[in-house]
């Protein structure tokens, strides 16, 4: 993780918990001892920022919608007795694209390329706001123009990390790659996520579209293959896996993050993939193929 910046005339350090989460960042003068001309506080909720304290100015509280956990929906912010709620308005990855205030004033607007960028800053009443965040899970720092994305840096410009994935080629060959897709694709704890295919019967492909859930079963875990090319047929799948022909009716194609993955050969010499526990999926980017 990035510990410190070097500017001609600044120096801020950057300062993580065992988790790994960055809790604070502060930006000292270079030339003026080691007196903080700012500093920035962070609380979390598991791996998702749930405050900011920013020194001499207040504090900000993010609230997130309660089915996709990283699309802000709303900040409080405060200094003092004073209170002020503001309302994010966002694309379908859950991206900002404009903050208004409860009057509906618009605040902040930006133009948000694909992969991040944020081109342009726009307020109609012409004074700075501050909105940080980015694509899902990441939080702009202006002294560096890169966007701290959990368990590493992001740069926007260019579209890549800029350290390697931390769970190495389980995340895939390219170990700086942000998503092949940033529309349909979220990274936001800046890991990656492998695309897997679950073969069920008609009865629980109901009740997982139902849900929006796997259940674990033997082994307190689901077992699914890679998601490429062109699904087995229920004969090739029941020959293969060893199961029903009717268990491998229909099938599901989900995204999940590579770190509960277990990639392994069966004792029938077969690969696939163990998770351990239920999965919850987004409706986002799971394809559901039901099968005559």
């Amino acid at each position: 993780q990035l510990t410190r910046v070097i500017s001609s005339n600044t120096e801020t350090h950057y300062g993580y918990d065992a988790l790994g989460r960055r809790i604070r960042k502060a930006t000292y003068g270079r030339h003026t001892g080691h007196t903080a001309r700012s500093r920035t506080d962070f609380v979390w909720e598991g791996f998702r920022l749930l405050q900011e304290n920013v020194q001499q100015q207040g504090w900000r509280t993010y609230l997130y919608d309660a089915e996709q956990p990283y699309t802000p929906v709303a900040s409080v912010t405060g200094k003092g007795e004073s209170r002020q709620v503001w309302y994010y308005h966002t694309d379908v990855t859950g991206t900002p694209q404009e903050v208004t205030a409860a009057d509906g004033t618009l605040v902040w607007a930006g133009y948000i390329r694909g992969f991040g960028e944020n081109a342009a800053d726009i307020s109609n009443s012409g004074a700075y706001f501050h909105q940080p965040l980015r694509l899902p899970g990441q939080y702009f720092d202006d002294e560096t123009g890169l966007h701290y994305n959990l368990f590493r840096y992001y740069a926007p410009e260019c579209g890549r990390f800029v350290s390697q994935d931390p769970i190495g080629l389980r995340g895939g060959l390219n170990l700086y790659q942000y998503a092949p897709n940033s529309l349909t694709w979220i990274d936001p704890l800046g890991l990656d996520v492998i695309r897997l295919r679950h073969y069920t019967s008609n009865q629980g492909f109901a009740a997982i579209k139902e849900s929006m859930k796997i259940l674990a079963g033997d082994q307190n875990a689901v077992f699914a293959v890679r998601a490429k090319g062109k699904p087995l047929s229920m004969a090739d799948a029941a020959d293969k896996f060893k199961i029903k022909q009717n268990h491998a009716r229909n099938y599901i194609d989900f995204d999940i993050d590579t770190n509960r993955v277990e990639f392994r050969k069966n004792d029938l010499g077969v690969e696939e993939y163990k998770i351990k526990g239920d999965i919850e999926l987004d409706e986002k980017t799971t394809e559901f193929n039901k099968r005559c």
